[in-house]
């Protein structure tokens, strides 16, 4: 038999695969139907409650507690076997207040871990049904109703993602609620779903909740909302068939990480004696060459995971 050519079995993600429309329809969001099994697999499941990792998120603050202990039992000891002080004579005080500090500072986090291990599970819930969604402390959660949810006025996109750098360093889903006899308000939700993670690090059924709550917005009868395709990648979720899609996302963070190499050359390679300036300059530069980079990848190799999507769904299919 004659030689093969053995090509690689990894098949992109059906939204990935296909081309970005024209430059001229770029504008215009792609409007995609939920398959109609997905929409009764979700009706089927009826009402969705997160299932906290208590074992996870006890391990978690169990370890820091430990960690914190061994610095305090290291610098204790460190304290009581140094034999000559010869170099702290005259700032005697001073030592004695920085070591005070330090212990108390250690002392100080091994305390709060311990009240927050003791109250792991305490005022955490999510829960999604087909009216909306409540979530946070159960004694008074937040809460949106599904036909609350609402266009974006200035925006291109209704629902997207985005870090919140002065919360936390960590990516959110955002969508608008609409407020009677009000502004529009923006619902930042992590994408882990968990609003203390002290309480609850995540839930075990993430994913289903993530996906159900993605569906409900995208199935909303009202105006058609519109999805940043960077949602999907985020969620891991293909928009053509919603089910999982995790690559992207892993090519997205190793494409990130790559477009830091030029800042990163410039940092170790500068000249000494140059001028600061340049260097924030050339600085500036690598960054932005590394995010042209970034883009130009993920673009070349997912290019239907791009702009805006909409979603309808199939005839006869009951959201």
């Amino acid at each position: 038999m004659g030689r093969k050519n053995h090509k690689s079995r990894y098949v992109a993600p059906r939204a990935a695969r296909e081309v970005v429309p024209p430059a001229s329809q770029v504008v215009a969001p792609r409007v995609l139907t939920v398959p109609a099994h997905v929409l009764e697999a979700l009706a089927q499941a009826g009402p969705l409650e997160g299932v906290p990792d208590l074992r996870g998120t006890r391990l978690l603050i169990g370890g820091l507690v430990a960690f914190f202990v061994l610095m305090a039992a290291v610098l204790a000891a460190g304290a009581l076997l140094q034999e000559d002080w010869s170099n702290a004579r005259g700032n005697e005080a001073i030592v004695v207040l920085l070591g005070l500090a330090l212990f108390g500072l250690l002392g100080g986090g091994i305390w709060y871990l311990l009240r927050q291990f003791l109250r792991v599970g305490e005022g955490a819930m999510l829960r999604i049904d087909a009216q909306g969604m409540r979530w946070g402390d159960p004694a008074s959660p937040q809460a949106v109703a599904w036909h609350e949810v609402c266009r974006a006025r200035m925006d291109f996109d209704d629902v997207k993602t985005e870090f919140a750098s002065s919360e936390a360093i960590v990516k959110r889903l955002v969508f608008q609620q609409a407020v009677r006899g009000g502004e529009p308000r923006e619902i930042r939700l992590p994408l882990a779903l968990t609003i203390d993670t002290g309480r609850v690090l995540r839930f075990r059924n993430r994913a289903v909740l993530l996906r159900a709550l993605l569906l409900h917005l995208a199935t909303q009868p009202q105006s058609r909302l519109r999805f940043a395709a960077e949602v999907f990648i985020d969620a891991g979720i293909d928009p053509q068939t919603w089910e999982p899609m995790l690559a992207p996302r892993r090519w997205m963070w190793l494409s990130s990480l790559g477009g830091l190499v030029p800042v990163l050359g410039v940092i170790f390679l500068w000249p000494l004696g140059e001028h600061i300036g340049w260097m924030v300059a050339a600085m500036v530069l690598a960054m932005v060459a590394g995010a042209g980079a970034m883009g130009w990848f993920m673009h070349q190799r997912y290019p239907g995971l791009q702009g805006v999507f909409e979603f309808e769904t199939a005839p006869g299919a009951t959201p």
